[in-house]
């Protein structure tokens, strides 16, 4: 893929074309000077002076045959990028079982189509220590409005007060109201765990699980309002039954909310495909996985297969045995999607206060330091626009050893009109921590998406004034942010993105930009809103810069492909006039995005000795600052130029 494209028309050809269209303005004054306008506009971005200092956006259309409705987007250790749709928000593909995912080769411009097990769309995803990617939870049934709501459903709760046995509840099980003796369906296999007893006192604590359930009669008689008991159609004896049974809060004819799976795989990018590992202890839509600084990662709220958001469960997955453990001693509720990081004490998380899609409005939304050692959460003062967090991003700014991360934009929960402009930031190293002021965006901004880059800056960029874009609201603006406050607009990027959107950095420090779902596609809200399926590419100005004054990029040749944490190794440069003077040696946990969130990017900043053509380097010995795997290695010079990713495996 090129980095920039030459201008190959000249002045004189243009003025001919100005005093052409003037003539015909004669006639047709306005029409003819919006062309010179947009004639001359086009020259002026595509000139080399103006992305020498704004960098420059290109379109990427796959083709009908190539593209889909990327709502997740991963960098691979190859260079590549894996973009997964699932069903892409899209009833009719969910109902014919058509699952998508392709891997885009920005180099070659290549796509290759990967076989999709089960409907990806809408779980979470993160770099493993091995190198692998983990894909967990995803879409079992979309929403049903009321209107089209014929029997009445809802949430069963299953109980096993057994301490001695689980329970498998297949799909198809009856469960019999014990007051009126109704009957509901479930729609999923669910297993029940056994009873909790305590080793000291023999205490039992019974297990809860929810499936979802239809009355099999319609209308108004399936209806339940409060809490009711049930039988559970296993045909056990008295016995047992005593043990399992269920309850129902309500059973209604109100909308049906979007069903979790909790299917998990793992990404192989050499194979480029899915390997299934065990399933999660809760099925999960919207979920946000964080790693770990121990290298498991931590599943983090959702929607469950009943449609109902999880009461605070929390599970990790273990990348060595593949498989879930519930975690109950950290229990605690989130939204979903929530912008959760791991920070530089191992046991200590971070919540920034963004958040997507589901939960109450005034719960669990404050930002704050979460322990995990005994479960407790301080919350942090200061951020503007508290009750605007939906939909607004975080990120570090700047190398992850500061602590320093910034909130941007947001709105309120729902379908809100009210967005903020707001840039806040905080110091997680300071003794009281605090968010303050740093900034505003030119327009109230739900959905930006943020990208360290590898000087410490961070690149703003799209978004929507309203929810989903609605108004025709979108902000086709970008930002660089450096890291002491100073916010630039750059080049206005061409593609309008909002919801289900992201962006990535890729090995050579190009931005591309994939998905967005609008509402509408009108500024009256009256036509259907067009999943966008175009990329977009950003190429930073510093490419450019380099073209126009003679600049050579530093270039990383030679070094050690794996590194463990705590030990040096030494890497080669390629000769060039002059030499190379390295400023700073960076890390980067590469991107894995959704929904405008990203927990576990981070740039780490690492020592460096150079010796002429030649700098070696020292890792962390924490693996809080620095957890295992994968990473791109980037080189910053005296000239302001970075080099292309050297790939690392961190052990």
């Amino acid at each position: 893929m090129p980095f920039f494209k030459k201008a190959a028309s000249r002045w004189w050809r243009w003025l001919i074309i100005a005093a052409a269209v003037l003539t015909v303005g004669a006639i047709s004054a306005p029409p003819a000077t919006t062309l010179v306008r947009n004639i001359m506009h086009d020259r002026l971005i595509n000139s080399i002076d103006y992305m020498a200092e704004n960098g420059k956006w290109d379109i990427i259309d796959l083709g009908e045959d190539q593209e889909i409705q990327a709502i997740h987007s991963t960098v691979l250790p190859t260079g590549k990028l894996l973009l997964i749709a699932g069903s892409g928000n899209n009833r009719e593909m969910f109902e014919a079982g058509t699952f998508k995912t392709i891997v885009y080769d920005p180099v070659s411009g290549s796509v290759k189509h990967v076989d999709t097990p089960v409907d990806m769309f809408c779980g979470g995803h993160a770099h493993l220590q091995h190198g692998n990617i983990l894909v967990a939870g995803g879409t079992k049934g979309y929403e049903k409005l009321s209107k089209n709501v014929t029997h009445a459903g809802g949430a069963m709760v299953v109980v096993n007060e057994n301490p001695d046995k689980g329970y498998t509840i297949p799909k198809g099980t009856v469960f019999t109201s014990n007051k009126n003796g109704n009957k509901y369906r479930s729609d999923a296999t669910i297993v029940v765990p056994p009873a909790n007893k305590d080793e000291w006192t023999y205490e039992v604590t019974p297990v809860e699980r929810r499936v979802f359930v239809k009355s099999e009669v319609e209308g108004a008689d399936g209806v339940i309002m409060t809490n009711h008991p049930f039988k559970v159609g296993l045909g056990l004896d008295s016995y047992e039954a005593s043990n399992i049974h269920a309850y129902a809060p309500k059973l209604t004819m109100e909308k049906y909310e979007y069903q979790g799976i909790d299917d998990s795989f793992e990404f192989n990018p050499v194979t480029e495909e899915y390997e299934r590992v065990g399933d999660m202890k809760f099925a999960r839509w919207y979920p946000t996985l964080t790693t770990l600084p121990s290298g498991k990662v931590m599943a983090i709220s959702g929607l469950d297969n009943a449609g109902t958001i999880l009461d605070g469960e929390i599970e990790t997955y273990d990348p060595t045995t593949k498989a879930w453990t519930e975690r109950p001693e950290m229990k605690r509720f989130f939204p979903t999607y929530p912008a959760i990081f791991s920070t530089l004490r191992p046991l200590e998380m971070f919540f920034a206060g963004p958040s997507t899609g589901w939960g109450p409005a005034t719960k669990a939304r404050e930002p704050g330091f979460w322990n995990l050692e005994n479960n407790t959460f301080r919350p942090v003062p200061g951020l503007r626009d508290p009750d605007l967090l939906e939909t607004g991003s975080a990120a570090w700014l700047g190398p992850v050893n500061k602590q320093r991360m910034v909130v941007v934009g947001g709105g309120g929960v729902g379908d809100s009109l009210r967005t903020t402009d707001r840039i806040d930031i905080i110091d997680l190293n300071e003794k009281k921590p605090r968010f303050k002021p740093f900034g505003k965006l030119e327009d109230p901004t739900r959905y930006p998406n943020l990208v360290p880059l590898p000087n410490g800056e961070l690149l703003i960029t799209h978004g929507a004034q309203r929810y989903r874009g609605i108004d025709k609201s979108d902000t086709l603006k970008a930002y660089i942010l450096s890291e002491n406050g100073k916010l630039r607009r750059i080049a206005d990027p061409l593609v309008g993105r909002n919801y289900h959107s992201s962006a990535s950095m890729l090995t050579n420090g190009q931005i591309i930009t994939a998905g967005s779902d609008p509402l509408f596609s009108d500024p009256k809200n009256t036509k259907p809103g067009k999943f966008e399926k175009r990329l977009e590419i950003f190429t930073p100005p510093e490419f450019f810069r380099a073209q126009r004054d003679g600049l050579v990029k530093p270039t990383v040749t030679e070094g050690p492909k794996k590194l463990r944490l705590g030990t040096s190794g030494t890497f080669q440069l390629k000769p060039k006039a002059g030499g190379t003077k390295i400023t700073s040696v960076r890390m980067f946990v590469p991107a894995s995005t959704t929904h405008i969130t990203d927990t576990n990017i981070r740039a780490v900043d690492i020592p460096f000795k150079q010796d002429g053509d030649s700098f070696s380097v020292r890792l962390p010995t924490s693996s809080a600052l620095m957890p295992k795997g994968n990473y791109m290695l980037i080189v910053n010079d005296d000239q302001g130029l970075s080099s292309d990713s050297r790939w690392v495996m961190v052990q």
